[in-house]
């Protein structure tokens, strides 16, 4: 069968421009410009009755050495049946520059408005209408960076999808593709794993949605060929509580690249999963760790598209004492299924790394090295890495909203959240401070958890990434930021938006030192009155800025 599919490649290198082609180019010459016009219309209306699109795409099986399980899926959009007869599915190889394969629909092929159309093998995949035999390596389109190209029968460019793009290659894309695939394309990688509970394809957020950016449109979603994209939009991503759970089962609602988010006791240490026991979550009970102790990059995805999530993550500061190297990002939008380390401060320690990294949105980025002739590096940056692209600081692809050094201080849990609002306004949050700023309107994705370590041999120095929901305290009289606690931070938000007024103050300095389940600030034996405590830290907060408007 794959026979056929090499005589089709032969026969459209061959033969001329479509005869609706030269119809229409003919007219347009011999015409009138009222009937110029006309045409054009005509012309128009019979290529834009309904948005076709490119939707889903599985190139790359890890694990295997046959690629049997992948397709390519067509949506139609529009409102309308389109004829695709004789509409071409081209693939080119842009590391080589050579065409792979062109596969042309059948014709007569109608397909109704709402529906799919899916190319691949039927043996092996689900709802294939077009059945392309299989084949082992390479596969039925090419792992690496291919431009894939959908013509309609006048070869007309109708959409384009280009993934990995980050492995270069020496084609060059003229600017009919450029204007389909975006400044980036797909930036990463994406290998649809062979795993039991749910296996992933590069697909579109939302079936048939189009901003001509491929870095925007497509994410690692779940496998659907032929089928409805499983996601569903939720403005805010709640952090599961998994405290009734055992540990090392599956968190609900989540998917992964390689290993699924797991239940963990963060007090107890297991020899596999979680190797060195921490305090627990502000939250308590059990929390999520998300990697693979196998090695290698993993992502964890939310099983549903969202806007906001807000967390306690743990970070752990402590030196390696040997050279090596860790990543996490907590964000919105995707990441590849290797999650490619990125690198928006050049730090030393990770390389080269940074250029084939493959996030997209906005995320909280941890980033932990130590390299042979520098000191440690333990940074949280906050990142905008907008549709993908090379992450290294020259790159310019990337924007970094804020860098917080961690390093020298103690281990411990830590409130993170993101916020976008539909006008791609941004509020970030890392424990009490605040971060304000604007990204694309466009931005859609998932929740997202990527990780990838190079430290080898020393699995207990290692801290995957380690996460608990955040639920802020109720009735807690003072606590003005809403982390569980009245202290000096509480004041520093009552002095900056008077809440209450006075009485504001007054309920600060009667609960200071109150936590949420205490009751309230105590006066044991051998402890100050709250309002003792909550003047001395006063004074410390107005010490501490007098001494800075002095420096």
């Amino acid at each position: 069968m794959r026979l056929n599919r090499f005589c089709t490649l032969l026969v459209d290198l061959l033969k001329g421009r479509s005869s609706m082609a030269r119809c229409v180019t003919t007219c347009l010459c011999g015409a009138g410009l009222g009937t110029r016009v006309l045409i054009l219309s005509i012309a128009m209306t019979t290529t834009s009755m309904a948005q076709m699109v490119i939707n889903e795409v599985v190139y790359d099986i890890s694990g295997t050495g046959n690629e049997v399980r992948e397709y390519v899926e067509l949506y139609n959009a529009g409102a309308s049946t389109v004829d695709i007869g004789n509409w071409t599915m081209k693939s080119t190889d842009m590391g080589t520059g050579l065409e792979f394969f062109t596969d042309t629909i059948p014709a007569g092929t109608m397909l109704a408005a709402g529906d799919y159309w899916v190319l691949g093998s039927a043996a092996n995949v689900a709802n294939v209408d077009q059945d392309l035999g299989t084949i082992g390596e390479p596969g039925l389109w090419p792992d690496g960076h291919t431009l894939l190209e959908l013509k309609d029968s006048g070869a007309t460019l109708i959409d384009a999808l280009a993934w990995e793009r980050n492995k270069g290659g020496t084609g060059v894309y003229s600017a009919e593709q450029q204007a389909q695939v975006g400044p980036n394309s797909w930036w990463g990688n994406t290998q649809s794993y062979n795993n039991a509970f749910e296996q992933i394809s590069l697909g579109r957020f939302l079936d048939g949605r189009d901003t001509n950016n491929n870095g925007r449109d497509f994410g690692v979603t779940p496998l659907t060929p032929g089928a409805a994209s499983g996601l569903p939009q939720n403005a805010n991503y709640s952090i599961p509580d998994v405290d009734a759970l055992s540990p090392f089962d599956p968190v609900p609602g989540t998917y992964a690249s390689f290993v699924r988010a797991q239940v963990i006791d963060p007090t107890v240490a297991d020899a596999t999963v979680h190797e060195t026991a921490i305090p627990a979550s502000p939250q308590g009970g059990k929390a999520i760790i998300a990697w693979d102790p196998v090695g290698g990059g993993n992502a964890a995805y939310s099983h549903e598209l969202v806007t906001k999530f807000d967390m306690y993550a743990y970070f752990d500061t402590t030196p390696y004492g040997e050279i090596g190297a860790e990543s996490t990002a907590y964000g919105i939008g995707t990441t590849g299924s290797l999650f490619n380390v990125p690198n928006p401060l050049g730090l030393s320690g990770f390389g080269t790394l940074g250029a084939v990294a493959d996030m997209t949105g906005v995320a909280w980025l941890f980033q932990k090295e130590t390299g042979t002739a520098e000191p440690d590096d333990v940074k949280l940056i906050l990142v905008d890495a907008n549709d993908g692209g090379n992450s290294r600081p020259e790159a310019a692809d990337w924007t970094v909203i804020t860098t917080i050094d961690l390093g020298g201080q103690p281990s411990d849990w830590h409130r993170l959240s993101i916020d976008i609002d539909g006008s791609g306004n941004v509020t970030a949050r890392y424990d009490e401070q605040v971060f304000n700023f604007t990204t694309s309107t466009d931005l859609i994705g998932t929740f997202y958890v990527g990780y990838r370590e190079s430290l080898t041999g020393t699995p207990p120095k290692l801290r995957p990434p380690t996460f608990d929901l955040f639920e802020p305290a109720v009735g807690l009289t003072g606590d003005y930021n809403g982390d569980g606690k009245v202290d000096t931070a509480d004041y520093v938000v009552w002095r900056k938006t008077n809440i209450n007024g006075a009485q504001g103050y007054t309920d600060w300095v009667e609960n200071f030192g109150a936590m949420a389940g205490s009751g309230g600030g105590s006066s044991a034996s051998g402890v100050p009155e709250p309002g003792t405590m909550a003047l001395a830290a006063l004074g410390l907060v107005l010490v501490g800025a007098y001494c800075r408007r002095a420096a």
